[in-house]
């Protein structure tokens, strides 16, 4: 059976490009345009099956931070990607404080994810944790800067 994934973006144009990527490294997709659809995907995922959820940061009814907080504890080995435009360090910060794998700024990571899913075989994420993937390629997330 191949790894089940989520990809929910509200543009129909990036979520079907996501879609496919991500059907091309392997894995069965299922799309939602909203975050109550993106939940309900994860939901209806056959028990323990959920590998992958790219969630979009601003979907037409949550941000993507409510959507990972609703997913992440019944699945807390899937990798959570948030993919978003918006390169802020206290978003970074924040969606790493609520369970996520990899931030992902789009449009740029979206290749090397691709990469790195297909290197891993589709269902082995394990290398694509705790990574910012930007315009400068991936990087190690390491933690909250401290303020003196």
């Amino acid at each position: 059976m191949l790894p089940y994934a989520i990809v929910a973006d509200d543009e129909p144009a990036n979520r079907d490009f996501i879609v496919r990527l991500i059907q091309m490294a392997g894995f069965r997709v299922e799309g939602a345009g909203t975050g109550a659809e993106a939940i309900a995907a994860a939901a209806a995922a056959p028990e323990g099956s959920l590998t992958l959820a790219i969630i979009d940061h601003q979907l037409p009814d949550a941000t993507g931070l409510e959507v990972i907080r609703a997913i992440r504890p019944a699945y807390p080995n899937a990798l959570i990607i948030m993919a978003t435009m918006h390169d802020h360090r206290e978003l970074i910060d924040q969606a790493f404080e609520q369970g996520i794998d990899v931030f992902l700024v789009k449009p740029h990571g979206f290749m090397e994810l691709f990469r790195r899913l297909q290197e891993g075989g589709g269902g082995n994420v394990d290398t694509l944790r705790r990574l910012v993937i930007d315009q400068y390629g991936p990087r190690p997330y390491k933690g909250q800067r401290k303020t003196p």
